[in-house]
């Protein structure tokens, strides 16, 4: 299975973790939403596993995680006028199913 966000991105059908940017976990450059390039890695390996680029409304979702697993999410402004940030040791939340992440994710692109 296969989600849009501007790149493809493995729906792992055995995990149903995942890590979302919302209220004020979004994007935001200058303090406004925006939409830039993030990598997921491996917390321990720095594996990359994902890369996404966020909305143009800040929001960003990375499905299929496995929650045994803590990741490191990396955004950088592609314009080069800001330094990168990042989350470490993020775990993923399982507190919605599959379809409740989609329903979620489908929320944000009208926003």
């Amino acid at each position: 299975m296969q989600i849009l966000a501007k790149t493809y991105t493995s729906l792992s059908l055995t995990h149903s973790g995942y890590i979302a940017g919302s209220a004020d976990g979004i994007v935001t450059v200058q303090g406004k939403p925006a939409s830039r390039k993030i990598w997921l890695l491996d917390a321990q390996s720095l594996a990359v596993e994902q890369v996404i680029t966020s909305l143009k409304n800040g929001h960003y979702a990375f499905f299929g995680l496995d929650t045994s697993k803590e990741y490191l999410v990396l955004a950088r402004d592609y314009k080069k006028e800001y330094e990168p940030f990042v989350w470490d040791y993020v775990a993923p939340a399982d507190d919605l199913t599959i379809a409740e992440q989609q329903a979620l994710w489908q929320s944000w692109q009208t926003k």
